[in-house]
Order: C-alpha cells, then structure tokens, then sequence
C-alpha cells in the first residue's frame, strides 16, 4: 500500500496517487501533458530566476579553445594513446578568432569583426549582448506608449489617386473658371 496519499495534480487538478518512489515530491499526475507542461514552466521559472547564465555561457563556451592535434604517428614507434583532457576555460592558443556573435537586427549590421580586433572576442561578445539587452529593454518600453486608435481610423478613407486639375477649377463661382482654349493658352 502507498505511504503518500492522494494530492492533486498542480496542472489539471485532478486527483492522484504518487508514486512510492516519488512520494511527497511529486507533483503532477503520470499524465505526460501534466509532466510536459510543469517541466516548461519549472525552466521558466529557472531562466527569470537566473537570466544570465545562458549568455555568460555562450560567451565562455566561446572562449574554448580546442585542444591542439596530436602530432601524426611514426611507422613502428609505439605511442600510447593521450588521455582527452576535455575543453577548458583557458583563452583559445590559436592565433585565429571565433566567429563574431550572431545578433539580430539592427545589431548584425555592425562590423562585429573590427570590435573583437579592438576588444579582444570576450569584450565583443559582452557588448553584442549588452547591445542586445539595451535593445529589447528600449523595445519593450516603447511598445508600453504605443496608442492604438480604432476610433479614428474607421472614418479616415484610404486617399484616392490624385487629379493634375485642382478640384475647385470644376466647381463654377469659385473664382477659377476652366478655360475652352484648345491649345491650353489663356487669350489674355
């Protein structure tokens, strides 16, 4: 017999029996919605409470340097096999730079290249993504001051094409009068 009693699922919140090995720490029924749907908002939850381990990881993970070849074989020596180490955090010993971040527009228009010369790969990453944060903050707040007005824009009509002649030189009494001249010269 279960140890754990019946709780409710904090998704669908239906009623259900955990699982002896899970017990109190279970949270979801064995639904795989359920389970699929609290994992994302578990990670959710992760990523607002740690928003920039990702990008202080792409940057590191970009400073990696691979590790150097090992020199080729010599027929009939024997040379043992070189334990792999595995990627450090040391700076990279090739003399060849990674590629420039990828950014969105209207960043990825900036000679990335020219900064990482001038501030070295791990300067430019920063001030991509800094560029980036600056970018979507100042997004989000302009988009907070956007007025929509749908009021107005039913009576507005679309504007038409618009006549070479003046709309008030068909209207007779308003002062300008068409003139029946052929050739489009006045007789004064």
């Amino acid at each position: 017999m279960s140890s754990c009693r019946k709780r409710p699922c904090c998704i669908c919140h239906l009623w259900f029996l955990p699982d002896n090995r899970v017990g109190s720490r279970q949270h979801t029924c064995g639904l795989p919605d359920c389970q699929q749907q609290r994992r994302r908002k578990m990670q959710a939850a992760w990523r607002a409470r740690y928003p920039d381990y990702f990008s202080g990881r792409r940057i590191q993970a970009r400073m990696v340097s691979d590790p150097p070849p090992s020199p080729p074989a010599q027929p009939g020596r024997f040379s043992p096999p070189t334990p792999s180490a595995g990627p450090t955090l040391s700076p990279p010993t090739s003399s060849r730079p990674p590629a420039p971040l990828r950014l969105r527009s209207p960043l990825n228009r900036l000679p990335w290249d020219i900064a990482q010369s001038e501030f070295g790969p791990q300067g430019a990453d920063f001030i991509g993504i800094m560029a980036g944060l600056l970018l979507r903050e100042t997004q989000s707040e302009i988009a907070a001051y956007r007025v929509e007005i749908t009021a107005v824009t039913e009576q507005l009509r679309l504007p038409g094409a618009q006549s070479p002649i003046p709309p008030d030189a068909y209207l007779p009494g308003s002062g300008v009068e068409a003139e029946s001249d052929a050739t489009g010269i006045s007789s004064t």
